[in-house]
């Protein structure tokens, strides 16, 4: 669909007669004599989403008129702006190409230093015994951005626009060795009312790891945040939880 739209405005722009073509935001009552036609707003991007075709968005209005070769607008109506498609390929509108879209905000969050939890296990020391309950509990640490913590991309990246993005947790996947628990939101906690319990039935050294999946949002300018298409999915790192066996026996004093 995007070299449908590609190709629609290169061909009425390769032969005559001549349009000059201005791609207008659906937010507000923008026109493309508006003096920041560009501005973007959450339904501009909730439209795409929605919407057959394909595009990512930020939804804009095309306007058409005739010019001459020189790009002057001939007199008359045929020289008036007017309205000919929304599109949500805004890259796709000749002299839009330079456009703020949403795979550019996805660069930029997929680039974001997201944080990976670890797992904290009790009893303390990653030691445990075979048929005693073991608690798991998720732990994110202070360095990077975890769940609901807003980072800042620079704007360069993003033709100006003071963009945020945050990631949001989608689940968590607990591998313990002998079982797994999740995909889930179920962040675990310490003895004795944590959630996340495992009794190990065999002795032995196992390799204990928390993966994470993120979904993620933006906001423009501090407006109401967006969610971004797509996913991250990080894998955690391993550490060894060691089970024994406790074996009873008979003292003489």
């Amino acid at each position: 669909m995007r070299d449908l739209a590609s190709s629609y405005f290169r061909n009425a722009v390769a032969s005559g007669p001549f349009h000059d073509y201005r791609a207008v935001s659906v937010c507000g009552n923008a026109g493309p004599e508006s003096a920041n036609p560009g501005d973007l707003c959450p339904p501009s991007w909730g439209l795409c989403r929605i919407a057959s075709g394909g595009g990512e968005g930020p939804a804009v209005v095309v306007y058409r008129r005739v010019v001459r070769r020189d790009g002057t607008p001939v007199v008359g109506p045929l020289g008036e702006w007017v309205e000919v498609a929304l599109t949500c390929w805004p890259e796709a509108v000749p002299g839009n190409e330079n456009a703020l879209t949403m795979a550019m905000i996805r660069d930029a969050f997929h680039d974001t230093d997201f944080t990976v939890p670890t797992v904290n296990i009790q009893p303390e020391g990653d030691v445990t015994l075979v048929n005693l309950p073991t608690f798991f509990e998720a732990r994110f640490p202070d360095a990077g951005f975890g769940p609901d913590e807003v980072d800042h991309p620079d704007p360069a990246r993003l033709l100006g626009h003071p963009i945020d993005v945050r990631p949001r947790l989608k689940s968590v996947t607990y591998h313990l060795g002998e079982d797994t628990v999740g995909p889930t939101q179920d962040l675990g906690g310490p003895y004795p009312d944590g959630s996340v319990v495992q009794t190990y039935t065999r002795p032995g050294r196992y390799q204990v790891r928390l993966d994470i999946v993120y979904t993620g949002q933006f906001r423009v300018g501090g407006g109401a945040w967006v969610d971004i298409p797509g996913e991250v999915a990080l894998q955690g790192t391993p550490v060894t939880l060691t089970v024994r066996e406790a074996t009873a026996r008979l003292y003489t004093h």
